[in-house]
């Protein structure tokens, strides 16, 4: 196992501060993010790492945040997408997750004191603890004069006070069967040895696998605040030594519970005994299994297990609250095994609550709670625990074993103190306790616990937090900024291995496009089929993961980092070109090899009102160049390449001022052979370009720890062996704006109803060769540019370039390239000279999107470092 890095664990994830009974929960909500980060940055050296070891006296304070807190510090996009789903989501996100854990009723989160849907937005969780209520006081005063002064606003204070002997108020011993840290614990049952993983993230979990986490690009860390990721060196560990932490305020009806009790049974003992059997342990902590009829004053026990000691529940019943909790080794499908105890330990949490609210009566004693009735005063438990997945272990164990109405075999049965309640076998307002010769079966339990508030956190660890409290890079995007050398990946084994099975890789698949036939068999088949179903998927996912769902039509949200990301492509795609054409003539670093560079006539047609805009203001026809070229990064033959064409048309004399003044008068559209960018969004574009420098583009779509499987699959299914340029629609994959408020994707289609066969063997340059013949034999050829509205800004998204939009394509234009001879040395150098930049636009069709966005800084700088390295001039048309 790897080695605990004690000083990097906030210390509350492993130790419960027993020593410390005072408590205080500030739910906080950042103002000027700037000012948030130089709070945190002042507070860090007040945070105790788990080296400082177990307080017996003083004070600790910790800190946690939610999703949006992460985002609003301006963790980069890269960071925030690989964060568990329901930590996204957050505990209200959606009624599904409330059904799910119960939260439904009087706990349906409209009803909630804090983290409801219509209260306010939670960044943070300041978590403090103290050995006195003065010292608590001393030092919650410093920590809100610090808040104050950093305009943080203190949304809610939650005060907790431990109750005598560790109880809860309903007057049980609890915490006791708390899992023993792996690593950590000295316990030797091993039934209670947890794996440190199930936990703590970046470390090995109960199948001996690391838990998925938040990652980082290099670039994001300049400073190198962050450890590096166990399995790719390359990569950087925001989560490493972090974990969730679940928060929920619980109301306990102390009251109605003993209340309830006295109802059933009429004398103390029986009492006492039945309360017992709805937890499964005596008051004092002591276990049915061990004091099945009466406590014998031995203490809280938990060298225990179900199967083997009592698999019938006529000591412990099944459903009773300890047993659903922590079913130890009872699950199926070989109970009283290692194999059920390892189940079990799959699905563990650490917990750190506390109570709140005074307790009903003195002492804690059954009966005189019982006489007290009810005060009119909350009182309840601070519900706090820890778990590296929480959708397999709190969600799991909430809605499994808790909430689950058929656990074990029963039926009509919720967990008797926490679970919510209802009608018949969907409610769960029974209670069954096994007794020879019959069981006892009682109906109607009210539902004894609330919940009043909750939220999802992360607990960062301390680099983390170092990380979050530092500044973003302010770089420049402006174009000709100095870029800094690239930093490669070291020439290590496992990279000269990567490369020749990347090799290898690309090999076959050059191979497979000879077989066109069978290929165009297929694809008037399922192309579109699979297509559809692979959107359809990817949609689906979005309206569950989508970070940027808040937007409106035509808005953008700059990601966190972007700029600093585009930079670090930039340096990448520079360092390429320096390193590939340091003795040759350069070529473009992507859509690099050129086909053909064509004069051509951009003509507007004559459209409706609403569509005059810009460019398409009124009918007429306009000069243009349209350069056909494949993928790249390199030139290779055309049977070679990864089977994605592209298109980049200029077109001349276009009245108005451009949004990047290199140029003047001039409008630039751009797009491939293929419906979606290989890329969704610029920061796996970064990744992507790292890994082409390092010789292995294809690892971007097979990395087990960061795979692209969905893209890779897009990609195939359009990426082939095409007949001719001239044949092929092209796809911009990006938004653009089309006036004030509306954005289009456009494609461009060919009309010509020719279709070339691939010759086979094929030359390297047979596609040059079919645009040749075609304008040999056809007067013209021609595109239809078709634009398409964003109609709907979660599934046709602006920041994602993987998803196609399905709106209707309305003809707005047609591009005539007329016979002429291209295939000339003058063409190919006007080619190299001549910059296609999406942001050669008029204002009325601004690129809209990260990737845009970030194009705007890459093509501009590898187009002039390409014209330097050739000694050619920018061609300014």
């Amino acid at each position: 196992m790897a080695e605990l890095e004690f000083e990097d664990i906030q210390g509350i994830l492993l130790s419960g501060y027993a020593g410390l009974p005072e408590a205080r929960f500030l739910l906080l909500t950042f103002g000027e993010a700037a000012a948030a980060r130089a709070w945190l940055g002042e507070a860090l050296p007040r945070i105790e790492a788990a080296a400082a070891g177990r307080p017996q006296g003083g004070s600790r304070l910790h800190l946690a945040f939610t999703w949006t807190g992460l985002e609003h510090l301006g963790l980069s996009w890269q960071a925030l997408k690989g964060f568990a789903r329901e930590f996204r989501e957050g505990m209200a996100g959606s009624a599904r997750r409330s059904r799910l854990l119960g939260d439904t009723g009087g706990s349906a989160p409209e009803h909630w004191q804090w983290g409801g849907p219509d209260g306010e937005p939670l960044h943070a969780l300041l978590m403090l603890y103290a050995a006195t209520p003065g010292e608590m006081e001393t030092r919650l005063a410093s920590e809100w004069a610090a808040l104050g002064a950093a305009g943080i606003r203190v949304v809610s204070a939650l005060t907790s006070r431990s109750l005598p002997d560790g109880r809860e108020h309903f007057g049980f011993r609890d915490g006791i069967s708390d899992p023993k840290l792996a690593g950590v614990s000295t316990s030797r049952d091993a039934r209670q040895r947890v794996a440190l993983g199930e936990f703590v993230l970046g470390y090995p979990n109960a199948r001996d696998q690391l838990t998925l986490r938040p990652l980082v690009d290099p670039i994001e860390d300049p400073a190198g605040l962050l450890p590096e990721v166990v399995e790719d060196s390359d990569l950087r560990d925001f989560g490493r030594n972090g974990s969730y932490l679940v928060f929920r305020q619980l109301s306990q009806d102390v009251a109605g519970f003993w209340g309830w009790i006295a109802d059933q049974a009429p004398t103390p003992e029986a009492r006492l005994a039945l309360a017992a059997k709805l937890v499964g342990r005596w008051p004092d902590g002591e276990s049915l299994i061990r004091a099945p009829r009466r406590p014998s004053g031995a203490g809280p026990d938990n060298d225990f297990g179900y199967h083997q000691e009592d698999p019938d529940g006529l000591r412990c019943p099944l459903g009773a609250h300890i047993r659903r909790a922590n079913p130890r080794d009872m699950l199926p499908p070989r109970p009283g095994t290692e194999a059920s105890l390892a189940i079990n330990h799959r699905h563990r949490l650490l917990r750190r609550g506390r109570p709140y609210g005074p307790p009903l009566a003195e002492g804690l004693d059954p009966e005189a709670l019982l006489a007290a009735g009810d005060d009119g005063v909350e009182r309840g438990l601070h519900f706090l625990c820890f778990n590296a997945e929480p959708s397999r272990q709190f969600e799991f164990v909430q809605h499994t074993w808790l909430e689950n109405a058929n656990f074990a075999g029963l039926r009509g049965e919720s967990d008797p103190l926490v679970g919510s309640r209802g009608a018949g076998d969907k409610g769960g307002d029974a209670f069954s306790v096994p007794e020879e010769p019959v069981r006892c079966r009682y109906q109607g339990l009210p539902r004894f616990v609330r919940v009043r508030g909750g939220g999802y956190f992360f607990l960062p660890g301390l680099r983390a937090l170092r990380y979050l409290a530092a500044p973003p890079r302010g770089l420049t995007t402006e174009p000709s900024a100095p870029a800094p050398p690239a930093v490669l990946l070291p020439d290590t084994w496992w990279l000269r291995g990567g490369r020749a099975i990347n090799d290898a890789l690309e090999r076959g698949l050059a191979l497979s496009r000879r077989a066109t036939r069978l290929r165009n068999g297929v694809d008037r088949l399922l192309q579109w089929p699979l297509t559809d179903a692979l959107q359809a998927w990817l949609r689906w996912r979005r309206r569950h993961y989508a970070i940027d769902a808040d937007l409106g039509l035509a808005e953008e949200r700059e990601l966190a980092g972007e700029a600093e990301v585009a930079r670090r492509i930039t340096e990448q795609m520079s360092e390429f070109l320096l390193r590939t054409y340091r003795h040759g003539t350069a070529e473009r670093a992507g859509n690099t090899k050129t086909h053909g560079l064509l004069k051509a006539q951009f003509e507007v047609l004559e459209l409706p009102e609403p569509l005059r805009v810009g460019l398409f203001r009124e009918p007429r026809a306009f000069e243009a160049w349209a350069r056909f070229g494949g993928p790249g990064p390199r030139v290779v033959a055309d049977m070679r390449d990864n089977g994605v064409l592209s298109l980049g048309v200029k077109v001349l004399g276009v009245p108005g001022e451009t949004l990047l003044d290199d140029e003047a008068h001039t409008q630039d559209f751009s797009g491939i052979s293929a419906p979606t960018f290989t890329t969704p969004d610029v920061y796996e574009n970064a990744k992507l370009q790292r890994l082409i420098g390092a010789g292995m583009p294809v690892w971007y779509f097979l990395n087990p720890f960061d795979s692209h499987y969905a893209d890779m699959l897009l990609q195939a299914l359009h990426a082939k062996a095409h007949g001719s340029p001239f044949e092929v629609g092209y796809w911009s994959c990006v938004p653009y704006l089309y006036g004030k408020g509306r954005a289009i994707k456009y494609r461009f289609v060919p009309l010509l109803e020719r279709r070339s066969k691939v010759p086979l063997p094929a030359p390297d340059d047979y596609l040059r060769r079919a645009m040749v013949e075609t304008l040999s034999e056809e007067a013209e050829v021609v595109f239809e540019l078709r634009i398409q509205f964003q109609e709907d800004p979660l599934t046709m998204p602006i920041e994602d370039a993987s998803i196609i939009w399905t709106s209707e394509e309305i003809p707005v234009a047609r591009l005539r390239l007329p016979r002429q001879e291209f295939d000339t040395q003058a063409r190919e150098r006007l080619a190299r000279e001549l910059t296609i930049n999406p942001w050669h636009a008029l204002p009325e069709h601004r690129p809209l999107g990260n990737q845009n966005r970030a194009r705007k800084l890459i093509y501009y700088e590898t187009s002039r470092l390409r014209q330097r390295i050739n000694g050619e001039e920018h061609f300014k048309p």
